[in-house]
């Protein structure tokens, strides 16, 4: 599940490619990226309206990068793009899922029940894997964690936090992949890519033969992915994604980047040149809501500029607002340029401005 910003005002914005224009209207249901990969959109109950399923042909048939959310139109959308590269799914030797996050790993059920094809994620994506046992006391974290966030009335958020829960896959993958490993069965064409921050086990896949990124929701050509600090993320996630963006920024700018969402696009370095700068302007911005007297993260997330007014937001849009806020708020904690009253279990979290503290010590200038 994400939440996707428009880049911040001041941000830098880039270049789309000549077909873009077509792709945004109206996206095509399928086509062949370049010999032995396609595209297939998948429905996706949201305002992004479809995310991404690839396939890549291998020697013993195909490997999927990605399914979609898990509806009979969307079964019928992901096979139809099989027919498309003259398969069925019974040819779908594997699945590797950038991460768990219901529109990418939403039919893993259907793809073990229909076929042999095996599974495959990334360790830190398990915990995310939520059996129905498992749900109530999911429901109690985030529920939690939204007192700490310092919700004002927090009942109409509790709706919000048993859907999203009960959004979360409860299906078991067959193996792990590792960062720097190759794909099993594509003959070493695919390598892993750990890319943490909008989950902790993030993946992306590198196809250096054919000059091919596939990045999830990593890095998309016009929005940025939600990355938050909640129940089950990484312990300082806006630093893990900056760095993550940084190795992806390595690729050769001749590489198309293949999305979850939107478009595919070339030139990922300037890409993640704006994402960073977006980044940047987003922590000036929190920090000087916390200068200016909001101290918990419902307040500064109030105070922020978004695509729309905050107080328009419905419950799913903040959720995801006060993840990302408390994101910032965290990294600015851990940098020592705000400071947190109290600890992680505080309810609500309490954000002062640093120059309210007068630490004498270089430890205690990265203390929360």
């Amino acid at each position: 599940m994400m939440m996707f910003n428009q880049p911040h005002p001041r941000a830098g914005a880039t270049g789309s490619p000549p077909d873009a224009a077509r792709i945004r209207p109206k996206t095509p249901p399928g086509w062949c990226v370049t010999p032995g990969v396609w595209a297939t959109a998948m429905p996706f109950p949201s305002v992004m309206g479809y995310s991404y399923s690839y396939s890549v042909e291998v020697p013993k048939g195909l490997i999927v990068v990605d399914l979609g959310w898990d509806t009979d139109e969307g079964w019928a959308a992901f096979q139809a793009g099989l027919a498309r590269a003259g398969r069925r799914v019974g040819d779908v030797v594997g699945v590797v899922a950038t991460h768990v996050h219901p529109d990418h790993y939403g039919l893993a059920g259907r793809i073990q029940a229909a076929s042999d094809a095996w599974i495959a994620v990334h360790e830190a994506e398990r915990p995310q894997i939520v059996s129905s046992g498992e749900k109530t006391e999911w429901i109690g974290r985030l529920s939690a964690w939204l007192l700490r966030c310092g919700v004002p009335g927090h009942e109409g958020l509790r709706g919000e936090v048993s859907r999203l829960v009960d959004a979360m896959v409860d299906v078991q993958p067959d193996l792990t992949l590792l960062d720097g490993a190759r794909v099993p069965d594509t003959g070493d064409c695919l390598e892993v890519v750990h890319t943490p921050g909008h989950t902790a086990g993030h993946l992306c896949f590198l196809d250096r033969e054919r000059g091919l990124l596939f990045t999830g929701d990593h890095l998309l050509p016009r929005i940025t992915p939600n990355v938050s600090k909640r129940p089950g993320s990484c312990p300082d996630p806006l630093a893990e994604y900056e760095t993550s963006l940084r190795r992806v920024a390595a690729a050769s700018d001749s590489t198309l980047v293949l999305p979850g969402h939107e478009w595919p696009f070339a030139q990922p370095s300037r890409r993640v040149a704006a994402v960073l700068d977006h980044h940047q302007l987003r922590l000036a911005e929190v920090s000087d809501a916390v200068q200016q007297g909001a101290d918990t993260t419902w307040q500064v997330a109030a105070a922020l500029h978004w695509s729309r007014p905050f107080t328009s937001f419905d419950a799913r849009a903040q959720r995801q607002a006060l993840g990302e806020t408390y994101a910032h708020l965290h990294h600015l904690a851990v940098t020592g340029r705000i400071r947190m009253d109290g600890d992680d279990t505080a309810a609500p979290i309490r954000w002062t401005p640093a120059r309210r503290y007068q630490p004498d010590t270089a430890a205690e200038n990265t203390s929360i």
